[in-house]
């Protein structure tokens, strides 16, 4: 069983959970290689990921990755 920090109700408990965060952070690594800026990177994190519920974290995330903000 994968206990998750954050999950809808729905949401599975099993590894397809990990699976779904691995594919994320390889898409990630992927966009942000292309991305001329945070607003591209979340944009295309947006199309690539649709209705992912994430708007905030992927803000902050793209803005720190990209050096746009520091963060720590």
């Amino acid at each position: 069983i994968v206990v998750p920090g954050h999950m809808t109700p729905q949401a599975a408990t099993d590894l397809s959970g990990v699976e779904h965060t691995k594919t994320y952070l390889i898409a990630f690594e992927e966009e942000l290689a292309k991305a001329k800026d945070a607003a591209a990177l979340k944009t295309a994190m947006e199309a690539r990921f649709p209705g992912l519920g994430m708007s905030v974290a992927l803000d902050i995330g793209s803005k720190v990755a990209t050096g746009e903000m520091k963060w720590g």
